[in-house]
């Protein structure tokens, strides 16, 4: 079954479908080569974006967290996924759909799903790039971190915004 958060004349948030995941991997994977380049070396994006070919990975995802897609005319303008307990572990808009708000839909989406849980706030682990998002999106920063991806170091934040 898939819920429907919003629509209008062109697009339309959804729980994401199996047959999403190919689209939701390279967007993944094209965002953080065109978009996350800014802000980190072209190393780190390579390390980052090589995930998009785990698939156990993307199937736990799906099977374990509540994923929606901002379907733009009928293909993926972005996706998001929270876990049970609050963690937004993923937020990515494709590269050509930057700007347009489909961030602020997902967030929307992520928020009407935590309060459905009945949490109280939400985690984030935020790129550099993303956390000037999330930041307007009321999350505060607990602590820079940084993570290792591949045997290569990324900078990120460890976030939290109340409900």
């Amino acid at each position: 079954m898939i819920t429907c958060f919003f629509r209008n004349r062109n697009n339309m948030l959804r729980t994401a479908i199996p047959a999403d995941l190919d689209a939701m991997r390279r967007l993944y994977r094209d965002t953080i080569l065109s978009v996350n380049i800014r802000d980190y070396t072209r190393e780190q994006v390579n390390a980052w974006a090589a995930r998009w070919t785990n698939m156990p990975g993307w199937n736990k995802r799906m099977a374990d967290q509540h994923v929606i897609v901002d379907d733009i005319d009928g293909h993926i303008g972005g996706f998001s996924s929270l876990t049970k307990d609050g963690h937004v572990d993923l937020l990515f808009v494709h590269k050509d759909h930057q700007g347009e708000g489909v961030a602020r839909r997902l967030m929307d989406g992520m928020v009407t799903v935590a309060m459905g849980y009945g949490l109280a706030a939400l985690t984030t682990d935020a790129s550099v790039t993303a956390r000037p998002f999330f930041e307007r999106m009321g999350f505060t920063v607990v602590t820079p971190q940084t993570i290792m991806v591949d045997g290569v170091a990324l900078n990120n934040f460890k976030m939290t915004r109340a409900l």
